[in-house]
């Protein structure tokens, strides 16, 4: 696989993360318990809609719907849940979203099922996701989510780990 083919790939990746948890809202109630729950049934329906094959877990969905609750005020999660932002998420939201993937270990394992529906090996995808680390990753995940360009000392940070990560795991075509 070439350079170009593991950008597309992280990029396909990328947008199937943000579409897939921006898309994940719409429902709601009162309480905070109501309110993770009812987000955490909307995330599940939705991501078994969407998945393709991922493989989060339902304490995986449950913890990122408790940190999309405690992160976002009530009005934004009322507007989430009622499903009226789902392409245009409220400012802000996004940044949420990313720390509670971050928090509830989603990114990585959300990468290689993504990489591996669209045609990368398991080894290929478990040695692509895991070779960046969390500050990289949290960079091109908040600027796909945001539609942001990151900042240029970001943007060589990560063509350098893309390069880096494609050379230590031996993606040639």
């Amino acid at each position: 696989m070439t350079h170009l083919g593991m950008s597309k790939r992280l990029a396909i990746a990328l947008a199937c993360l943000s579409a897939l948890f921006v898309s994940a809202c719409g429902g709601g109630t009162d309480s905070s318990d109501d309110l993770v729950d009812a987000l955490a049934a909307v995330i599940q329906e939705e991501y078994e809609e969407d998945s393709g094959g991922l493989t989060l877990t339902d304490g995986q969905i449950r913890c990122m719907a408790g940190e999309m609750v405690a992160g976002l005020d009530d009005d934004v999660t009322d507007e989430l849940l009622a499903g009226n932002t789902l392409d245009d998420p409220p400012p802000g939201a996004e940044l949420v979203l990313v720390d509670a993937m971050f928090t509830c270990d989603t990114v990585t394992q959300i990468m290689i099922d993504e990489m591996v529906a669209e045609g990368a090996t398991q080894e290929e995808a478990e040695c692509f996701a895991n070779g960046f680390d969390e500050d990289i990753l949290k960079a091109m995940l908040t600027s796909e989510m945001t539609g942001e360009d990151p900042s240029p000392e970001d943007e060589e940070a990560m063509t350098a780990a893309l390069f880096e990560v494609v050379t230590t795991c031996g993606i040639t075509d």
